[in-house]
This record gives structure tokens, sequence and C-alpha cells, in this order.
């Protein structure tokens, strides 16, 4: 007698997006930098401490992977500040109306991105975002792990996509 078994799919462990294996985009600078300004937290509502990579390091992996220098030795230099890369969660209140179970998780994100030459600034953009999701309390740990890389991905997606399609264009003067 054989017995068959239903088996739940399996979840692939966090992957989040880092570029690795992509051809990078040129940025018309001898040199890129990544500087990190955020803060780091350690306490709930914060998650950072809490997921298998933490929101800064996943944009710093992915924004290094991603762009390269075009002119190596023109002696600009891009610069991206990452002030905000941040993970918090917060329970939904009731509304007396309807009984909200419900685990919200908020992640916030801004860079600036500075394109220089010695120490003049030629070029700075600023930007921001945020991706919300919102799961059962009682979720399990892979679908939390889903929701986070789900909302890192986008995270990295929409900063290199800004990053890129802001570019300047041609080699800094």
């Amino acid at each position: 007698l054989v017995l068959m078994g239903c088996q739940a799919p399996q979840y692939t462990p966090f992957q989040v997006i880092n570029y690795k294996n992509e051809a990078p985009f040129s940025l018309p600078v001898g040199e890129i930098k990544i500087e990190n300004k955020t803060t780091r937290y350690t306490e709930l509502p914060h998650l950072e401490t809490r997921i298998p990579i933490t929101p800064v390091s996943a944009l710093s992996e992915a924004l290094q992977n991603r762009f390269s220098a075009e002119y190596p030795d023109a002696g600009t230099t891009a610069t991206f500040i990452i002030h905000e890369a941040d993970l918090i969660q917060k329970t939904k209140e009731s509304d007396h109306w309807y009984i909200l179970d419900n685990v919200e998780y908020l992640l916030t994100y801004k860079i600036d991105v500075v394109y220089a030459k010695g120490t003049q600034i030629l070029e700075q953009q600023q930007f921001s975002g945020w991706e919300k999701q919102a799961l059962p309390k009682k979720s399990s740990l892979s679908q939390k792990e889903q929701t986070w890389e789900k909302m890192l991905n986008a995270m990295i997606q929409k900063s290199t996509e800004k990053i890129n399609t802001d570019k300047p264009h041609g080699q800094p003067e």
C-alpha cells in the first residue's frame, strides 16, 4: 500500500535582487561610492535585525553590483548616500465594524546621488519612496519573509531604475 500525501510548496529562502549576474549600468564617472547614513534600530517596531538581510545592506549590495564607472580616469565620483532604509511593523487597530487582525509592514527609503569632481558638486539628485503590505497577524514566518522579500525587491528595482533614468548623459565636466 502506497500512501501519497500532499506536500506544501517549497519556499526558496529570502532572495533579494542583487544584480550579480546582470550587466551593470554605466554611470559617466570615474568612481562609485556608497555611504550609509542610516540609523540602525534594534527594537520593535523596526524589523532590521529580524529579517535575513537589512534593507540598507540589500540596497547597498544592489547599487554596488548594478552600476559601474564608465570613465575610470575622469576624476569624478558618483556617491550614493543612503539616508533611510527602514522596515517597521504596525498592528492595525479594530474599527469596531470589522475585526482587523492584520499587521502592516512599511518600508521607507531615501537616497541622494551626488556627482562630484573633487569637492565640487556637479549634480545632485534626491529621491525617496515607500512600500506597504499587510498580512494576517498569524501568518507564518515564510509568508512574512515572502512579503518582506517582495518589498525589498520593489525598493531595489525602483531605486536602480530611477538612478539609471536620471543619470547625467556624457562625461561630467
